[in-house]
């Protein structure tokens, strides 16, 4: 029995979806910038060809790094319309994003599969990358561009969202292009195109089946030997026949490589910006080191200030501590001088006291004399005038 190969599935279909409504979120190709008129803008045409009502959240000024999830925001807290009738959500950006975001970008990219699908669960998430016109960019600016959107279809794959590059799309044609990465209505319309051919591609069935040989083998020699070598020679052929790849496989593996590709390129960036950064660290430390070496040895230098003036101020205080001792020497002869001195007063005080009193005692009997002398004279001029009567 010949043995069937690997499954030949592409890997990211998922089928026709249910729904008349079509949400689209991205930046200013997204909102129609560089056609002349809305309804030449990529997000209207592919609408139109896929037969769905289109709701644009689109903002000229929203990146995938910066802005992009707020769109999404926006698309959810509309309630105007069922969301359970959304059949498809395109988020749509890339080529304004700088290398240099790279780590938001994922990180974004991400967040914006994750919140589209809590808004419209019923909805097949589509990740249209680097929409726009190549034309007029320099060669570092094509690698980063290409980093970033290799980046974005890694992190849809991963999500499961419908992964779809349009980078290449309109390359550097300046005959799509209106201005800067903005496209003109040619560009739009082939935007469109590649948008609607893979949600076409996506709505389709696996078309390789595994192959089932309906040869048979049939020798013209009668002999046993020869019959038993066709034997081997037809199992041989069957199981080759059983195991060869088709078309579908072949064309898996090929886009597995260049994805597997693709993503190192991305990890390799990051690894650059990673160790870039740890480089600025690195120097950040080492000048925060040197910083607090010298730091260090202002410290050292005050302590040593420090140590010499606490030596000095310990012979200042032993100096005090000397004149203090002399002070309180001086101070206790003057107490004794002090107390001499109060002694002698009260003695000077008590003598002063003594003599006030003798003095007043003399008054009082020199008064009492005055009095008695004159007493006297009276009496004397009493006699006196008595005898002069008679």
């Amino acid at each position: 029995m010949p043995i069937a190969g690997p499954s030949a599935a592409p890997l990211m279909r998922s089928g026709a979806r249910a729904g008349s409504i079509i949400v689209w979120v991205g930046g200013p190709i997204t909102a129609g910038g560089g056609a002349s008129a809305p309804a030449n803008r990529m997000s209207s045409i592919a609408s139109r060809d896929l037969n769905l009502t289109e709701k644009n959240y689109a903002a000229a000024n929203a990146t995938v790094s910066n802005g992009l999830v707020t769109r999404c925001y926006a698309a959810r807290d509309d309630k105007s319309y069922d969301h359970a009738q959304v059949a498809y959500v395109v988020l749509a950006g890339g080529l304004q994003d700088p290398v240099s975001a790279l780590a938001t970008v994922i990180a974004k990219t991400r967040d914006a599969i994750n919140e589209c699908r809590k808004a419209f669960p019923a909805a097949r998430i589509i990740w249209a990358a680097g929409p726009g016109s190549l034309a007029g960019m320099n060669d570092t600016q094509l690698t980063d561009t290409t980093t970033i959107v290799s980046a974005i279809l890694g992190q849809a794959r991963q999500a499961g969202a419908l992964a779809v590059n349009l980078r290449t799309v309109l390359g550097t044609d300046t005959s799509m292009q209106s201005s800067g990465i903005l496209p003109n209505d040619t560009g739009h319309e082939a935007l469109a195109q590649a948008i609607v051919e893979a949600i076409e591609d996506d709505r389709a069935e696996p078309v390789d089946t595994p192959i089932t040989p309906t040869r048979t083998y049939s020798s013209g020699l009668n002999d046993w030997a020869s019959r038993q070598v066709e034997a081997t020679r037809r199992r041989e052929a069957e199981k080759r026949e059983a195991n060869r790849p088709t078309g579908t496989e072949l064309g898996g593996v090929t886009q597995k490589l260049d994805e597997l590709t693709q993503a190192q390129g991305v990890q390799q960036v990051l690894l650059e910006q990673q160790q870039d950064e740890l480089d600025a660290h690195q120097r950040e430390l080492e000048q925060q080191q040197q910083k607090l070496q010298s730091q260090q040895d202002q410290l050292t230098k005050h302590q040593n200030e420090l140590e010499s003036q606490q030596k000095s101020l310990k012979s200042a205080q032993d100096a005090i501590k000397q004149a203090q001792e002399q002070l309180k020497k001086v101070v206790g002869d003057q107490g004794n001088t002090i107390t001499n001195v109060k002694q002698l007063a009260e003695r000077i005080n008590a003598q002063q006291q003594q003599i006030s009193s003798q003095a007043q005692r003399l008054i009082d009997m020199e008064n009492w004399r005055t009095g008695a002398l004159l007493q006297t004279l009276a009496d004397y001029e009493a006699r006196i005038s008595a005898l002069e009567g008679r």
